[in-house]
């Protein structure tokens, strides 16, 4: 059986679920709400190790402490729109963008019960759905394997999310695209 990250480590980015071509391992929340993979099916294993290859903290992909970083600051000039968004609207702002040119946006929204959920959206009218932030764990479900084919196809693609979340997606991903 694979070796799954230790519940201590495990951040939920959930790369390893949707790496499994077998659908041995499924995301399941434990008794404080959090979201862990969990080995579901055994007998479908092929023990093909992909799930312990993907996994960022198996991985240790953290940037050395000494490596330099460039930060920026931005918000958009468009004053209702930063009222609406909890960071300056710089994110609608890119997807807009993004839209614009035939691409999708990724990021968590709210479904029809209260859950935030990562979805997709390639409207820039419902957009709204995925501005403010959510204060609570977002299900990915299966948006690392639709990012991957979006890009596969060339579309451009724009994703939000915790950082956890970017480092499972660009693990999953395997090389950086250009869109």
């Amino acid at each position: 059986m694979p070796k799954l990250a230790d519940r201590n480590k495990c951040t939920g980015c959930t790369a390893c679920v949707n790496i499994c071509l077998q659908k041995s391992i499924t995301a399941e929340k434990d008794v404080d709400g959090f979201t862990y993979p969990v080995i579901s099916n055994p007998e479908g294993c092929v023990n093909c190790g992909a799930c312990e290859k993907v996994c960022p903290v198996a991985k240790n992909d953290a940037p050395e402490k000494n490596e330099e970083t460039t930060a920026y600051a931005a918000i958009s000039r468009n004053e209702t729109l930063r009222m609406q968004s909890s960071s300056g609207g710089v994110f609608t702002e890119l997807a807009k963008r993004i839209i614009s040119q035939n691409g999708v946006v990724y990021g968590a929204a709210y479904d029809d019960e209260w859950n935030v959920r990562h979805i997709a959206v390639d409207d820039a009218e419902q957009l709204g759905k995925l501005r403010g932030a959510k204060y609570s764990e977002s299900c990915l479900g299966t948006v690392f394997v639709e990012i991957k084919e979006q890009l596969r196809q060339g579309r451009e693609v724009l994703f939000s999310g915790t950082p956890c979340q970017v480092a499972g997606l660009k693990s999953f991903l395997r090389k950086d695209y250009e869109n």
